[in-house]
């Protein structure tokens, strides 16, 4: 019989397997800050009558980009 030690020491590897996994996959993909309703570029204002709202996306350099989000 498997002791609860055991158990335990094995659902505490797992749960740190998991949120090591988590914090490789932040790292690595960008992360979605906010929502606007228009996107500007220099002197240009982008506020297209298709899009309903641009998403901003910060990357793991800093950046930021405005995605633009329509409905299907």
């Amino acid at each position: 019989m498997v002791g609860l030690d055991i158990i335990h020491a094995t659902l505490q590897n797992g749960l740190k397997a998991i949120n090591d996994l988590s914090q490789a996959l932040a790292a690595v993909f960008p992360q979605a800050t906010t929502v606007s309703t228009s996107a500007t570029v220099g002197a240009i204002t982008f506020s297209s009558s298709l899009a309903v709202g641009f998403l901003t996306v910060q990357t793991s350099s800093g950046a930021s980009y405005k995605v633009p989000l329509y409905n299907t």
